[in-house]
């Protein structure tokens, strides 16, 4: 099996969903070609990919996702920039401070608000443990981006300066 191959891996998990030990399988890290090798393999209904403003390459899979019928694109690290896991490294783009500040909100919540915009089969899945975050995650869901804000943001595709 190549690295590009995930025939046997997704056969294996296919094996699982037949036997009833598995209900849906799901890819993490996928592009085009291995959504189409699972797919002729057994059906998926999510992908995980990094995804985010600023994490250039993922458009395409976002929407072949939705023209496939793909429940879910979960992105990961999609609020935290190029920190990652060591929680963002607190640069970040002019044009995302200039838009969540015209909205009266954080960056953070801007970068929420643009992930929940791309099609509802993208869920956003931003953690937090403090209880003001929880509320501060909540209200970026009723933000409403123009046309012209979302194409800003969605057109930044390199490492915030």
């Amino acid at each position: 099996m190549g690295q590009d191959d995930v025939s046997e891996h997704v056969g294996a998990l296919a094996d699982l969903r037949e036997a009833g030990l598995v209900r849906h399988l799901g890819l993490s890290g996928a592009g085009p070609g291995h959504l189409a090798q699972a797919e002729r393999i057994a059906p998926v209904v999510c992908v995980q990919n990094r995804y985010g403003i600023g994490a250039s390459g993922g458009d395409g899979m976002v929407r072949l996702c939705g023209e496939r019928g793909i429940v879910a694109f979960v992105p990961f690290f999609s609020l935290v920039g190029r920190g990652r896991r060591a929680g963002g490294d607190r640069a970040e783009y002019e044009q995302v401070r200039d838009v969540a500040r015209a909205h009266g909100v954080s960056p953070a919540q801007m970068r929420l608000a643009w992930i929940l915009r791309q099609g509802p089969h993208v869920p956003a899945i931003p953690g937090t443990g403090d209880p003001d975050h929880l509320v501060d995650n909540l209200a970026a869901g009723t933000l409403r981006l123009t046309d012209e804000e979302a194409g800003v943001l969605g057109a930044l595709g390199g490492p915030a300066s």
